[in-house]
């Protein structure tokens, strides 16, 4: 039988906590680089499909357009998908902890600071969003833009919600499934 020593170590638990963080910051900083690297993107692809060379070929001006498409929705389910490992982050980690005061404690005052911090990067991503240059691009991000508005901070604290209701229902001395 596989021992689990991340259950049996208190200090793992909490020092996993900051990679949420990390995680998150990441995700915004993701998403904001990614409107503006598919808006550079598609000034490139265009230049490409008005090249004598390229613009020769009617299967080449379609494969610049098919990956210029392709890349403004692959950037947007990244950003999506790692917004959404991060949430995950926040049940696993319940889930794979055991239940101490002192844990609860920190991870409440964890989540506070996360919805905080989630409320700031939903505003400096609609200031992204607001700028002339970058507008019609960011609209083209339906999925970001869903996660990364508004609703950010909301979805923060129904997940850390989530992980407390999980870490509380282990009150009762009840080890790790793993």
């Amino acid at each position: 039988m596989i021992k689990n020593n991340f259950s049996k170590n208190k200090k793992a638990q909490i020092s996993f906590l900051p990679y949420l963080l990390v995680g998150l910051v990441f995700a915004a900083v993701l998403g904001i680089f990614a409107i503006a690297t598919t808006h550079v993107g598609d000034k490139v692809f265009d230049e490409l499909t008005e090249n004598e060379y390229i613009n020769s070929s009617n299967k080449s001006v379609q494969s610049v357009t098919q990956v210029k498409q392709l890349m403004t929705k692959a950037s947007d389910q990244l950003v999506f998908f790692l917004l959404g490992a991060v949430l995950l982050g926040f049940v696993a980690l319940a889930i794979f902890s055991d239940f101490h005061p002192i844990f609860m404690g920190i991870f409440v005052l964890f989540i506070i600071v996360m919805v905080v911090l989630g409320g700031i990067l939903a505003n400096s991503i609609d200031e992204v969003r607001e700028t002339d240059i970058l507008k019609d691009k960011a609209s083209e991000f339906t999925l970001t833009n869903k996660v990364f508005g508004q609703s950010l901070p909301i979805l923060i604290a129904v997940f850390g919600a989530i992980g407390i209701i999980i870490l509380l229902a282990k009150r009762g001395k009840v080890t790790s499934p793993v």
